[in-house]
């Protein structure tokens, strides 16, 4: 066999252009100086990604992780000095980071790329940390219609005012306005986008969808769904998600499993227990379809904008499996796999202890 490094370019150029994975781009560009030179953004095309787990160390402040789920291990350390303290929530790869003043912007993690938003003072509500004295601005999910980068407007829509157990207020910002619009009327559990309008759920089961673009975009269409939120004593975490173009309302059940030495005011561990999944369906009387497989098709939930991808092109995925993060961030099995076949949970990544400011979350991988 040749020398690989002694590829004509024009060569190294086709073969860079037909890899799909944004963790196989790097590898490509790993392998010496003429392959690096050829893994330029203009060569990748930013496609439907397996997402990777961002997580942050508590004793580096700085460092943020970034775990393959196909190769098993850490892929990438990057130096986010931009992210240090900052509460981090994911959307389309882009990281919205909070902080306790009010600052909120929209930062790219491999670009280094940040927008800076409208201050927001006028978020009423704010979380204290049950360890420390710390107030952050309470923003529990926060997603946007499209990348920034694609040069269009775009909406950055977020739950704010999220109580103990997730459920907030909307709030979104358009990428042509200079401040926040509000819609205080009803509380959301979880928010996504699908074809230009956003989706939220509701505590009784019911999604909302908001023309957030349009004339009226705090007016909702409703579409009818079914089950509640549940009871104290099992709870639900709904989210809301697009797969092969439907739109699925999943309930993470959660019990409390043990007494906690948390010095906090709830004295309870929390873990998930299991996953049930639902079609939304938009007829009149539709009280949504309970669905027992997920086929080929894997889910990304947690405090990411959730997403789902097709298992067929990327092998070294579960599919029919819901990959999750616990947005309860304490104690218990807090990430792991949920196998909608047999119902069984295994942990998706057994490391060091992260941050709390900072807790694990699912990235949309991309160059730029």
């Amino acid at each position: 066999m040749g020398n690989w490094a002694e590829l004509p370019e024009d060569i190294l150029v086709l073969i860079a252009k037909r890899i799909t994975l944004f963790e196989d781009f790097l590898f490509f560009s790993g392998v010496c100086r003429l392959w690096r030179s050829v893994a330029v953004n203009d060569n990748f095309k930013v496609s439907e990604q397996i997402p990777w787990l961002m997580l942050s160390n508590k004793d580096k402040p700085d460092e943020r992780q970034f775990v393959s789920m196909r190769k098993g291990g850490v892929i990438r350390t990057v130096n986010l000095p931009e992210a240090r303290g900052k509460r981090c929530l994911e959307t389309l790869g882009w990281l919205v980071t909070t902080s306790e003043d009010g600052d909120i912007n929209l930062f790219h993690p491999f670009t280094r790329v940040q927008i800076n938003l409208p201050h927001i003072p006028n978020f009423e509500y704010y979380s204290v940390r049950r360890n420390k004295s710390v107030s952050f601005i309470s923003i529990s999910k926060a997603v946007l219609s499209s990348r920034p980068e694609e040069g269009k407007d775009y909406v950055l829509m977020v739950i704010y005012a999220a109580g103990y157990k997730g459920r907030g207020h909307l709030a979104f910002w358009r990428s042509r306005d200079k401040s926040w619009i509000f819609d205080n009327i009803i509380w959301f559990y979880d928010i996504n986008f699908r074809n230009g309008l956003c989706y939220g759920v509701d505590g009784s089961g019911t999604v909302h969808a908001f023309d957030v673009l349009g004339p009226n975009p705090t007016v909702p269409l409703v579409v009818r769904y079914g089950p509640s939120h549940g009871s104290s004593a099992v709870l639900k975490q709904p989210y809301v998600v697009e797969s092969a173009g439907v739109v699925l309302v999943v309930h993470r059940i959660i019990r409390r499993v043990s007494p906690s030495t948390f010095s906090g005011d709830d004295p309870y561990i929390f873990e998930t227990s299991g996953f049930t999944v639902f079609e939304v369906d938009s007829s009149a009387n539709g009280k949504g379809v309970e669905k027992t497989s997920l086929g080929d098709r894997v889910l990304f939930l947690g405090d990411n904008a959730s997403v789902s991808v097709d298992t067929s092109r990327f092998p070294g995925i579960k599919a029919n499996c819901i990959y999750y993060t616990d947005s309860f961030k304490r104690g218990g099995n807090y990430m792991g796999i949920y196998n909608m076949e047999d119902g069984s949970l295994s942990p998706c990544y057994e490391g060091e202890p992260c941050s709390l400011i900072c807790p694990p979350t699912w990235v949309n991988p991309s160059p730029h």
